[in-house]
C-alpha cells in the first residue's frame, strides 16, 4: 500500500512537471524561404569617382534558423543578390579624356551569418532583431556605359565585365522585423534589411590616372517577405 502511494505522488509529480517541461521546449532548427526587392546602390571615396544614384534590385533564397535559447539563433541559408548601380569617372576613350557613366549589374551567391533576437508574443506577433556578416561570390556582372566624345553621347549596352569586377564580396548586415506565426510550425516573416559592402566590388586601374584604383562598394536596402516552416 505504501509503495502504491509513492507511485501516486510520483505520477502525480510527474504531471504536474512535465507541462512546465513541454512549454520550455522550442524548435531547434526552422527552414524557410524568402523573396525581397530592394534599392541598392554604389559608392566610393575615390578621387573623381561619384555615385549616380539608386537602382531596383532583387533577392531570393532559402534560410535558415538554428536556435541555441529560446528566442536567440543563428540565421544564415543561400540567397541570390541582384545587386548594382551607377557610377561615373574619367576614362579614355578614343584618345580622348571623358566622364564615363557606367551602370552595373552584378549578381551574386550569398550566405549570410546574423544574430537573431526575438521576442515573445506581444499580442499575436513576435519582433526581431538581426546583426552579422555576408560573404558573397560573384556570379556574373555585366555594365552598360554612357559618355560624350566629339559632341555626341556615346551608349554602350550592356556587356560582361567580369573582368573588372572582384570574386568576392563581404558586408555587414543589419535589420529588423516581425514575424506572425499561424500555427505552430509555420509562420510569415516581414523584415527590412541594410546590406552594407565593406570590400571593394571593382578591380583594375584608372586610365586616366593609372595610380588610382576603379574603387566602389555595393549597399542596398531590402524588404524582405519570408515563410518559415
Amino acid at each position: 500500500m505504501k509503495s502504491k502511494r509513492h507511485l501516486l505522488l510520483i505520477i502525480i509529480c510527474f504531471m504536474m512537471i512535465v507541462p512546465k517541461i513541454a512549454s520550455a521546449q522550442y524548435r531547434s532548427f526552422i527552414l524557410g524561404i524568402k523573396a525581397a526587392p530592394s534599392i541598392s546602390w554604389m559608392s566610393s571615396n575615390q578621387e573623381d569617382y561619384n555615385s549616380e544614384g539608386a537602382k531596383l534590385g532583387f533577392a531570393w533564397g532559402v534560410t535558415s534558423e538554428f536556435y541555441f535559447a529560446k528566442n536567440y539563433a543563428l540565421a544564415t541559408g543561400l540567397q541570390f543578390l541582384y545587386t548594382g548601380g551607377k557610377l561615373s569617372y574619367p576614362e579614355i576613350k578614343e584618345g580622348e579624356e571623358v566622364t564615363l557613366t557606367r551602370d552595373y549589374r552584378i549578381r551574386y551567391l550569398e550566405i549570410p551569418a546574423v544574430l537573431k533576437l526575438k521576442t515573445n508574443e506581444i499580442g499575436e506577433f513576435k519582433y526581431f532583431g538581426q546583426i552579422g556578416l555576408g560573404f558573397g561570390v560573384r556570379m556574373n556582372s555585366k555594365g552598360e556605359d554612357e559618355y560624350r566624345l566629339n559632341g555626341q553621347t556615346i551608349l554602350v549596352d550592356y556587356t560582361d565585365i567580369d573582368s573588372d569586377t572582384k570574386l568576392f564580396r563581404s558586408s555587414m548586415i543589419i535589420g529588423a522585423g516581425v514575424e506572425y506565426p499561424f500555427d505552430n510550425n509555420t509562420s510569415i516573416v516581414l523584415g527590412v534589411n541594410f546590406n552594407n559592402g565593406f570590400s571593394n566590388a571593382l578591380k583594375g586601374k584608372n586610365s586616366v590616372n593609372i595610380y588610382n584604383e576603379h574603387r566602389a562598394k555595393t549597399n542596398f536596402i531590402e524588404l524582405s517577405l519570408g515563410v518559415m516552416f
